[in-house]
């Protein structure tokens, strides 16, 4: 059998060791030949042996909490046949690898083409967030009522700087649990591009409502977003450009995801109703963009009345 390698969860990722000698032992103990700081793995807890036919076998050597596969606890010798053969010492997860065992791609710092790549320069998490806080700027003013003040514009401003703050903090934290790293520029740029795209979409879809005179297919469009397309763009982003680990992500996936997915749908079933909404007059039929709000002319008090007043034809005398 090949050189046989061992992989389990260390500060900064994962470790590899390789396993050249016929017997390696792994515990807590210092005279280990691998030694793992979990308080769940015993002094001793296992050995790997290489015996005369040259195959490999796992000896569990911990009375404790000993070795599970497959959540099951096994204290006979393991023949180990098939790799990668996944375990659990204590709670420390631990895999047995083939050193021709395929690793996931590399992240790239710098395209191909000398450029900076989107998720690992600094200067596009910079360009980014500069042009989210201009969208959002923007997005705000439209929807702001013609007096500009710190009541109307302001304080909105600065909610949406702290939510997208709160955000990028947030995922970093994710990031750093599920692929044991800190990556603050990828971070800022998926939180940044996700915003953006949002805040487009509310730009987007009063033209839909414009169009099917119905609120429900931008409203069906904000649910896809919110509940399939930003859930998968964030697993593609822990699992498979950190390299994180899979039940990690999924599950601080859910947690920080389904307040928002349940709102979302509630609102869908209760407030619109999926049957009879569409034949309805939409919310914005009366203007297709709000920046016609913004331009709109103001009326004057005598105008608005004399325009109020029913006007008077004169009589016609036969």
């Amino acid at each position: 059998m090949a050189t046989l390698i061992i992989e389990f969860p260390g500060r900064n990722g994962h470790e590899y060791h390789k396993i050249s000698r016929s017997v390696v032992r792994v515990g807590r103990a210092l005279d280990n030949d691998i030694i793992l700081s979990d308080p769940t793995v015993s002094p001793y807890h296992f050995i790997i042996r290489r015996n005369e036919s040259g195959e490999y076998e796992l000896h569990s050597l911990a009375d404790e909490n000993g070795i599970r596969i497959n959540h099951r606890r096994v204290s006979e010798r393991i023949k180990i046949s098939e790799l990668p053969l996944d375990f659990e010492a204590g709670r420390t997860r631990i895999r047995l690898l083939d050193r021709s065992q395929p690793v996931a791609p590399t992240r790239l710092i710098s395209c191909r083409d000398g450029g900076a790549c989107l998720f690992g320069h600094r200067g596009w998490a910079l360009f980014l967030t500069a042009a989210l806080m201009l969208l959002s700027a923007v997005d705000n003013y439209l929807s702001t009522p013609l007096l500009i003040s710190w009541e109307t514009y302001g304080r909105d401003q600065v909610i949406f700087v702290f939510f997208a703050l709160s955000l990028w903090i947030g995922l970093l934290i994710v990031n750093r649990f599920t692929s044991q790293r800190w990556d603050y520029p990828s971070s800022l740029s998926f939180v940044s591009l996700t915003l953006i795209v949002a805040l487009l979409l509310e730009l987007i879809i009063p033209f839909l409502d414009y169009f099917f005179t119905s609120p429900l297919p931008g409203y069906i469009i904000n649910l896809a977003w919110s509940v399939v397309l930003v859930p998968l763009l964030m697993g593609w982003f822990l699992v498979r450009l950190h390299h994180g680990n899979f039940a990690s992500s999924v599950l601080f996936i859910v947690v920080l995801l389904s307040p928002g997915a349940y709102i979302q749908v509630r609102q869908l079933a209760t407030h619109y109703g999926f049957f009879d909404v569409f034949s309805k007059k939409a919310f914005y039929s009366h203007s297709l963009y709000p920046w016609e709000q913004r331009i709109k002319g103001t009326l004057s008090i005598d105008d608005f009345a004399e325009s109020a007043l029913p006007s008077v034809r004169p009589e016609h005398s036969e």
